[in-house]
């Protein structure tokens, strides 16, 4: 009896020394490892095949941790942290931000070490949200120029190229249309451009030819 009794407490014994075996080795790793000295000095917002991302510098040793703040009635609001093995993190993918022309945004990015610290974190990148217009199509019909409205256009441009070769630039047009049933006749090509506020970049259509009768 006294046999089975010792042996139950070697068991015992040799569990708990087990288990403080971990934690101690858990509170060396965490505590005891090196801090990271490095901190990222560059941090931007990228656009990859019509993606958003935040680029930072590259390092081999740490991953990355990307902090993200939002503006919000003049207050920054944290809404989201991303924990990344490579130095970019995907903003278009992240369904906790919405990318809309003309929020406004400031990043800060950290290594993080193999216990899941990270050092220093860097200065904060300043970011507002700036979209492309959709492009124009323009279509040509009684030697009236059209094109589709562009959704957020303020205005359009034309860059018109004459049988001559002369090159017209038409700004500020508010219509989708232009006439030129005043032009003389010939095989042109025009460029359509839209354009919208500070929060949109423009865009310009291939080149289209038509013929004035």
């Amino acid at each position: 009896m006294r046999s089975k009794k010792s042996l139950y407490f070697a068991i015992i014994s040799v569990a708990i020394f087990c288990v403080l075996a971990v934690v101690v080795g858990l509170l060396i790793f965490y505590f005891v490892s090196p801090d990271i000295k490095e901190t990222p000095e560059n941090v931007e917002v990228q656009v990859v095949d019509g993606e958003y991302y935040v680029i930072t510098d590259f390092n081999a040793q740490y991953d990355y941790r990307f902090i993200i703040e939002q503006n919000i009635d003049g207050v920054y609001v944290k809404v989201s942290i991303v924990l990344e093995e490579h130095n970019m993190t995907n903003l278009s993918k992240n369904t906790d931000i919405i990318l809309n022309a003309g929020n406004v945004f400031r990043i800060k990015v950290a290594y993080v070490g193999e216990n899941g610290r990270n050092g220093n974190f860097s200065d904060y990148y300043d970011w507002t949200v700036v979209l492309p217009l959709d492009t124009a199509v323009p279509t040509f019909e009684n030697n009236v120029l059209s094109w589709n409205n562009v959704l957020n256009a303020t205005s359009y441009s034309l860059k018109v190229i004459y049988p001559t070769g002369q090159i017209q630039d038409i700004t500020n047009l508010q219509t989708t249309s232009f006439d030129f049933s005043t032009f003389d006749a010939g095989d042109y090509k025009v460029y359509v451009t839209a354009n919208g506020n500070e929060y949109f970049t423009p865009s310009t259509s291939l080149i289209f030819e038509f013929s004035v009768r």
